[in-house]
């Protein structure tokens, strides 16, 4: 057949279907099919189990799929209840786009299995749902939850009445499933109740100084590194004895962990003086000898005095090696700070607070001093002013900036040292304010080597001691020291004394100044002079 020929025919044909189907055309359209849902880890078949021993735990990983022979599937709807329960046809149901969860089932309270039916319906694009969900039986018991003391947050073996705790706390069945925190204080059969969301708590004991006795007593609890209070007390606090600590996590169906503890001494306070001996040598309990009484005879007579003792570890080798006291908190905030705020005048006498921060005692307690003194407490510390020998390990150490001091002194490099010779002058420089009297002249009674002048060149500082140095170079020479000369003084506000050269021989006991009349009794003197102006309560 030609070609022209086959192509007029299928033009023909074309227009003929056309006709036809503008004509005669008509039909019902087919009505919306339900969509079809399967759950794809568990069946029915599980119900034949029930009263099994093959539980799962109540948290199960479920997951579930959908077709539509007309469409496809939008979402699905998901929903749970105790097997036994008739929920109405369309209550309890979540809506999701997943096809698949991480499902913690219900357990009620107070019960340790259940079996937790599980349906889910898939909805086409059109909003149709499966008239015949999926369903599952879990058969599921819970799990005891967990719980473990941070062994680095936990007290020293004796505290004031401040101390804190910490814990991680865990479910199987999920961080959902944890009901609440319980504690106790040395009573293992009843427990306060915490959320389940803390995990730090500061516990701060009631006491009254004025009862000499070990009244019974109660804890104030406080969240968080924050210090938020909880309105929580707990009872049954032993002062001036040892003391235990108990921990446990509940679950939501009441089942607990095991039952954690740790056991500490805890210290009454009885003044609002405290003498904190940070002398890091096994010759400590001589200088504190010395400073108690130095201290005693200034107070009141009958004065009280808590002592806290930071003097171990001692150095056993250099003094870069040798760690902070064991006997302060972990935690610098919020206990060391709360526990400072016990006092209201702190006679500190330390080995070292300005030669570095790692392994210093005074540079922890300086960084949290603010709230101490705004609440108008007074500090007079010890300590020989000494250099760093790795300038980095001493950047920002709150000790310094503490201190009346405006810097410590450099030395040349073509100076070897700087010496005060035994019987060297100690000059008062100016009358102490408040008592308006002049300091007594001092002379050194030994060859002081490591401790150094500082500089006190300030408006915040008031010097009031110059030591008369010399320094000795390298190469031999000697002369008299031009640079900074101060070795005691007090900061502006009356709120910090500091005396940087040792006062007692830690050997033999023995004084290492003395007045240049020869009055044994007045260094101690000018100390009593400093403590009446920082206001420490006096005859």
């Amino acid at each position: 057949m030609p070609l022209r020929c086959t192509i007029a025919l299928f033009l023909t044909l074309v227009l003929v279907l056309s006709a036809g189907c503008d004509a005669d055309f008509g039909g019902v359209a087919f009505e919306n099919q339900p969509p079809e849902t399967t759950l794809s880890v568990r069946d029915t078949s599980l119900v034949d189990n029930l009263a099994g021993a093959e539980r799962l735990t109540s948290t199960v990983f479920v997951s579930w799929s959908g077709t539509d022979p007309d469409g496809f599937v939008a979402a699905y709807e998901l929903r749970f209840f105790a097997r036994g329960d008739r929920p109405d046809p369309e209550e309890g149901w979540t809506t999701t786009t997943r096809t698949d969860s991480l499902v913690l089932l219900p357990i009620p309270r107070g019960e340790r299995i259940a079996d937790v039916t599980f349906e889910v319906r898939a909805i086409d694009n059109d909003g149709l749902k499966d008239p015949t969900p999926a369903r599952t039986v879990f058969p599921i018991q819970n799990s005891p939850p967990a719980i473990s003391l941070n062994t680095f947050d936990l007290p020293p073996d004796t505290t004031f009445t401040v101390f804190s705790f910490a814990w991680r706390a865990s479910d199987p069945e999920g961080p959902g499933n944890l009901d609440r925190i319980e504690i106790s204080l040395n009573d293992s059969t009843t427990f306060v109740a915490l959320p389940p969301d803390i995990d730090f708590i500061t516990l701060v004991g009631t006491f009254d100084r004025n009862d000499p006795g070990p009244s019974p007593s109660e804890a104030r609890v406080f969240s968080g590194l924050a210090f938020q209070p909880t309105g929580i007390t707990v009872p049954g606090l032993h002062l001036n004895a040892d003391n235990t600590f108990y921990l446990r996590a509940v679950d939501q169906t009441d089942t607990t962990s095991t039952l954690q503890r740790f056991t500490w001494y805890v210290k009454k306070p009885t003044s609002e003086v405290l003498y904190v001996n940070d002398y890091r040598k096994a010759t400590a309990p001589t200088v504190q000898a010395y400073h108690l009484a130095l201290l005693r005879d200034y107070l009141p007579p009958g004065t009280p005095i808590d002592t806290w003792d930071l003097s171990r570890p001692f150095a056993t080798g250099s003094a870069g090696n040798t760690p902070r006291s064991d006997a302060l908190p972990p935690q610098a905030e919020p206990t060391l700070r709360e526990t400072l705020l016990l006092f209201k005048y702190i006679y500190w006498v330390t080995t070292n607070a300005t030669n570095r921060i790692q392994g210093n005692n005074l540079p922890l307690a300086a960084s949290v001093m603010d709230a101490f003194f705004e609440q108008g407490g007074k500090l007079m510390v010890h300590t020989p002013i000494t250099l760093p020998t790795n300038p980095e390990d001493n950047l920002g150490n709150a000790a310094i900036l503490l201190l009346p001091i405006r810097d410590l002194t450099a030395l040349p490099d073509s100076i070897g040292r700087l010496e005060l010779s035994n019987g060297a002058a100690i000059t008062p420089v100016e009358p102490v304010p408040g008592p308006g009297v002049p300091l007594p002249p001092l002379v050194a009674q030994r060859f002081f080597i490591n401790e150094l002048p500082y500089d006190a060149e300030s408006v915040n500082i008031i010097p009031l001691y110059e030591g008369a140095y010399r320094f000795r170079t390298r190469d031999g020479r000697q002369g008299d020291w031009p640079g900074p000369n101060t070795v005691a003084s007090l900061s502006a506000d009356r709120r910090v004394g500091l005396f940087a050269l040792p006062m007692v021989n830690e050997q033999t006991g023995g004084a290492l100044l003395a007045g240049a009349d020869g009055d044994p009794e007045a260094p101690r003197r000018a100390i009593h002079l400093m403590l009446e102006s920082l206001g420490f309560p006096g005859h």
